[in-house]
């Protein structure tokens, strides 16, 4: 009889871990995709975000070699992959399972819905991070770097913005 308590106790401890790992599991990345109106290669205060870009998580398994070089991407295999739609303020959200521990993973730009804003930043087309929590980064949520896209021609305010930046550049 004694028994009886233990084993529910038990099995209540039981369930609680298993929901906990279950929650643990999951992680949720967030991130922008933009416009830079004044093609600066920055976010600057007249930067508008793109509702419905398409973009693309995927992670890569590296078979060998030094997982830190970035430009191994083609030598293996996308191991992962969801694809997405930012959302009407120009943000995706995406939610993976942990367990990349040695994979690099990336958000990528696919597609602009925009004709005048179609020209990717070179450097912005993806942003690397890790989906993993044996990262040693606290909490279950992920913010890669934004993305972005050129304007084909800056807005005619652009001139007297990058003054504020002190730019050498004519605009």
């Amino acid at each position: 009889m004694a028994k009886l308590p233990l084993l529910a106790f038990m099995a209540l401890c039981c369930t609680f871990a298993s929901v906990l790992l279950v929650n643990a599991m999951e992680i949720s990345v967030e991130g922008r995709v933009y416009c830079d109106t004044c093609r600066a290669g920055f976010v600057t205060n007249v930067t508008e975000y793109i509702p419905g870009a398409k973009v693309r998580l995927e992670c890569i398994h590296y078979k060998g070699g030094d997982s830190q070089v970035e430009n191994q991407v083609d030598s293996d295999e996308i191991e992962f992959t969801i694809d997405g739609v930012t959302d009407n303020t120009g943000k995706y959200y995406f939610k993976a399972q942990d367990g990349h521990e040695k994979d690099t993973c990336y958000v990528v730009l696919v597609e602009s819905p925009r004709p005048d804003c179609k020209e990717i930043i070179p450097g912005r087309d993806r942003a690397r991070f890790l989906l993993s929590s044996d990262a040693g980064m606290p909490g279950n949520k992920r913010f890669p770097n934004d993305l972005g896209y050129l304007k084909d021609k800056p807005l005619d305010i652009c001139g007297s913005i990058m003054k504020q930046y002190n730019t050498e550049e004519d605009y």
